[in-house]
């Protein structure tokens, strides 16, 4: 067993406890395996890594299933049992697999079939993102968690999950599977495994104080080993620099941390929107915009008609009122879709792009009526939403104001109506005719 975890451990770095907890249980092929197995940690923590190398090193007959790329069962089944088998998928057999199965049935009798063909081997199914099984069939996790015992094989079903076990149970009785936690990696670890990946040409100690200036930004708010590995690498060639220009040389710490530390921390901002280093701060800037004007359009804690309120005023705005019956107007969904006639070689302004035009009550009224699914009563606390919008900047009256039809003119941009309507399941796009003529 040690020889095993010794060479396990040359290709794995910082799991040496759970890798001899899995090796207690499925690491001597000649016993039994267990019936079921339960991994779970937060995400990037190496539990598919260890699971996959464990099983490749004994030479298991595996099958490891992404639950989130198979929609069903039947494609699930068939993926495992194809996994199984060694029956290849070639032109002449037109790809086509010998395993079929319309039930979980069918599913136990291929597999002892599969047994039968291969005894020696024992057989583990692995089932990678394992929460999505919660949304299928309620026999369907029972059954897995005891498919040794309904199939009469020597194998065993790993779950492989980023939430606790609690959060499976969905009736007494279910088969309690064996438990391995993967806990985070601390940051001596992460320093391991991210020193693992140092570039060519420098030397150990100058690349350990880089990561020791990039962790202390980085580790308090971020524990993905993914996005950090991706995220030193690179900043390295930022922090580099000052080395290659000759500003200074790679002992001076003081001089590299001060043209790196602005750009980290730009960085940690918009780590998850995988910037590149040559446009650290365009891309910065860009998720600030973006940020602020969500929470810009969040922050108006608007009733829900009143949203649909704002949306047909920016439809009023930026819509040709001559389009209004093509583009709302049920009975012409069938109607051809015209171009405009534009002189050649003149670029075509978008009605988006040159401002917001008024509109008069009853037709932002007859919009808002278009677009919103349910019929509702134009009453006076509906209408009294709009003073209100006008107050808070949304809309501005135009002209005198007169009595008899007042005018309006929506002050939201794009982003602000599109982030509006998503909070109600709208598709403002749908109804723009900059983007469906």
């Amino acid at each position: 067993m040690e020889k095993h975890l010794k060479a396990l451990k040359a290709k794995i770095l910082c799991r040496d406890d759970v890798l001899r907890e899995l090796c207690s249980l499925v690491g001597v092929p000649e016993e039994p395996l267990p019936q079921s197995i339960f991994v779970y940690g937060h995400i990037a923590t190496g539990k598919s890594l260890v699971v996959k190398a464990l099983l490749e090193h004994f030479h298991y007959n595996y099958s490891m299933v992404n639950c989130i790329e198979h929609n069903n069962t039947r494609h699930m089944f068939d993926y495992i049992l194809q996994d199984l088998s060694s029956y290849k998928l070639k032109s002449e057999n037109n790809y086509r697999g010998v395993y079929k199965c319309d039930n979980l049935m069918d599913f136990i009798d291929n597999l002892r079939q599969i047994s039968v063909d291969n005894p020696e081997n024992p057989m583990v199914v692995v089932f990678d993102k394992c929460d999505r099984l919660r949304d299928m069939d309620m026999n369907l996790l029972p059954a897995l968690l005891r498919l040794r015992e309904l199939s009469g094989v020597n194998m065993c079903t790993i779950f492989i999950s980023d939430i606790i076990w609690e959060k499976y149970r969905v009736k007494m009785g279910m088969l309690e599977p064996m438990r391995i936690h993967f806990p985070q990696y601390t940051k001596d670890e992460m320093m391991e495994i991210l020193f693992a990946y140092k570039p060519e040409g420098y030397a150990d100690g100058f690349y350990q104080n880089y990561l020791n200036l990039f962790l202390s930004v980085f580790f308090r708010f971020c524990r993905d080993i993914n996005e950090l590995r991706y995220m030193a690498q690179i900043n390295f060639s930022k922090y580099i620099e000052p080395v290659k220009s000759g500003q200074c040389d790679e002992t001076d710490v003081t001089t590299l941390w001060r043209n790196i530390s602005g750009v980290l921390k730009s960085n940690l901002e918009v780590i998850y929107l995988r910037v590149s280093t040559e446009d650290f701060k365009e891309r910065t800037e860009l998720s600030q915009q973006i940020e602020s004007t969500t929470k810009l359009a969040l922050s108006f804690e608007l009733p829900f008609y009143a949203k649909f309120m704002l949306i047909a005023a920016y439809l009023a705005s930026y819509n040709p009122a001559k389009e209004d019956k093509r583009l709302f107007m049920k009975q012409s969904s069938k109607t051809k879709k015209r171009k405009r006639a534009v002189p050649l070689n003149k670029p075509i302004t978008m009605n988006t792009q040159v401002g917001p035009r008024t509109f008069p009550l009853d037709r932002m009224l007859a919009i808002f009526c278009a677009i919103i699914e349910e019929k509702v009563d134009l009453n006076a606390n509906l209408l009294a939403q709009i003073p209100t919008m006008c107050k808070l900047g949304l809309l501005s009256v135009v002209g005198d104001n007169n009595l008899d039809e007042p005018k309006f003119r929506c002050c939201v941009n794009l982003d602000f109506v599109v982030i509006i309507s998503k909070t109600v399941g709208f598709s403002v796009r749908n109804y723009l005719y900059d983007f469906i003529h």
